[in-house]
């Protein structure tokens, strides 16, 4: 196992050596460091750029969630007699956020490579600390690491950093929840065009669509609060028999120091108590359904999003009008064209959506790949795609907020677009309503009441183009339908307001079915449990 090189050494192989790094344009800017050369600020991912959730799941922290499971792990043994308190110490000392600084990222990177996992060097690297914190203690390090194998660790710490993501990501979807509850409260009764594939279809009213994003991202958030609350520990050492724990604990029986009532299960309870973490019946190494379980409920909270992101890019189209994104300084502008106001949070939420799903399946590819008792390569392939949907779904949660909270909503537009087609918007209603009365309007004729309905209809629209006076559809409909209908009642059924159904009261019992859910607050760095 190599040795980590120092960030001396990378400033060298940065700015001397561009060649080995295939970025020979870069090899004479001053000050240039390995680190900027290879981290990924997020120049081409600005969906999740800057969020909460890229700090959660960036390499420092990543890092930082390894130290501290082995740390914690040393003071479980040390609790129960196994190691010394000292000892326990300064691995803690080793694992403080305060020293992650001085951990070398991009060597520790490096050194991953000869073992095929970061855990190896990192583990090197923090035995070296924790036995400089300690120099008159005896066997820091050896004290470290106790029984487990590199995928223990690796495994629990990101599933550690995974419930962290999703607090973060439930903390935002309970912000936008909140916002559309009001807004579909407000516009309950507010009628718009529902439109299906593409076409103008029925009255509805904006409230309902609200509702139903609200509703969307309800579900979605319930699924991750789920699959985040029930995120287990891993504990199975070399090959998932936990043969060197129990060999361990063996030992520290027969000295005396360890309580016969106490076994390896009983340790890794307490492992996962202090983490924060649940206990499995047994490890779960080639069991991938914890993983795959979290990453298709962060992929839900991406798409609940995307719905959401691609309405409003067909609403706020200048021939639609009727949504707009909040109006921000300096954002949405065209570098071409200054008359436009691009809708870049939907944008960014709609290209999250379209990538989403490409990422679950490779996290699910890896699952299925899975062999034997350690996996050889399907995990490995699972991690970046893991933590992709964690930032995916982060960048989608917080933008999705932001928009739905300065969401403007023009009813005027909605109003226009809704009379558009004009009283034909409401053909299903007249078909229930007026076709029985002109069959009988129409006794001796042998054509049905929806056919004389549908016959009046299509003279309609022919004579939209010749503009013929008498020829619109309320004109014909009033001459073919009998007396007993009077111009008060025809024109209560062609207006397209008092045809939305059940519209206000699916928006009551669609808010009152999720209000809890935004109402509902998390704890610091997890979800609500």
């Amino acid at each position: 196992m190599s040795t980590p090189a120092s960030p001396s050494d990378h400033q060298a192989t940065a700015s001397g050596s561009a060649g080995s790094l295939g970025v020979a344009e870069l090899s004479g800017v001053p000050g240039l460091t390995a680190l900027a050369v290879e981290a990924d600020a997020g120049l081409l991912d600005p969906l999740s750029s800057g969020t909460t959730a890229v700090v959660q799941s960036s390499d420092a922290n990543y890092l930082l969630h390894l130290l501290q499971v082995e740390a914690a792990w040393t003071a479980v043994l040390a609790e129960h007699g196994m190691v010394t308190g000292a000892q326990a110490e300064a691995a803690a000392e080793a694992a403080d956020p305060r020293h992650l600084a001085d951990y070398d990222l991009i060597g520790l990177a490096h050194a991953g490579q000869n073992g095929g996992n970061v855990l190896i060097p990192a583990l090197k690297a923090m035995r070296a600390r924790a036995a400089q914190a300690a120099p008159a203690e005896p066997g820091v390090s050896s004290a470290i690491h106790v029984g487990a194998t590199s995928q223990d660790i690796m495994d629990t710490a990101m599933l550690r950093m995974a419930a962290q993501v999703a607090g973060t990501i439930l903390a935002d979807l309970r912000t936008a929840v909140g916002s559309l509850a009001a807004m579909a409260a407000e516009h309950r009764a507010t009628p718009m065009v529902a439109r299906s594939l593409a076409q103008h279809s029925l009255p509805s009213t904006f409230g309902l669509r609200a509702a139903g994003w609200m509703s969307g991202l309800a579900q979605a958030g319930r699924r991750l609060e789920d699959a985040a609350a029930d995120l287990p520990i891993q504990w199975g050492g070399a090959a998932g028999t936990m043969a060197a724990l129990a060999g361990r604990v063996a030992t520290a029986r027969a000295d005396g120091t360890l309580s016969a009532a106490t076994d390896a299960f009983t340790l890794v309870e307490d492992l996962a108590q202090r983490l924060g973490l649940t206990a499995p019946p047994g490890p779960w190494q080639t069991n991938r359904m914890p993983i795959t379980g979290l990453a298709a409920a962060l992929a839900d909270v991406v798409a609940a999003c995307g719905k959401i992101a691609n309405d409003v890019l067909i609403s706020a189209r200048i021939e639609n009008g009727e949504l707009g994104e909040p109006l921000v300084v300096g954002r949405g502008g065209s570098s071409a064209m200054p008359h436009k106001q691009n809708p870049v949070l939907s944008v960014m939420i709609h290209a999250g959506a379209l990538g989403a799903p490409g990422t679950l399946a490779q996290v699910l590819t890896a699952a299925g790949a899975a062999n034997e008792e350690r996996p050889d390569g399907g995990w490995h392939a699972e991690w970046p795609a893991l933590r992709q949907l964690m930032r995916t779904a982060g960048g989608a949660a917080a933008r999705t907020a932001e928009l739905v909270s300065g969401l403007r909503v023009n009813t005027d537009r909605m109003a226009e677009n809704l009379n558009r087609v004009g009283p034909l918007l409401v053909s299903e209603r007249l078909m229930a309503e007026l076709a029985p009365l002109l069959e009988e309007a129409g006794s001796g004729v042998t054509r049905s009441g929806k056919d004389r309905l549908q016959e009046i209809v299509d003279r309609s629209l022919e004579s939209q183009h010749s503009q013929q006076q008498g020829s619109d559809f309320r004109s014909l409909l009033r001459a073919a339908l009998p007396d007993t209908v009077s111009d008060a009642e025809l024109d209560g059924l062609l207006d397209p307001a008092n045809y939305t159904g059940e519209a206000t009261t699916l928006v009551d019992r669609l808010v009152a079915a999720h209000r809890g859910f935004a109402e509902q607050r998390s704890p610091a760095g997890g979800p609500a449990r």
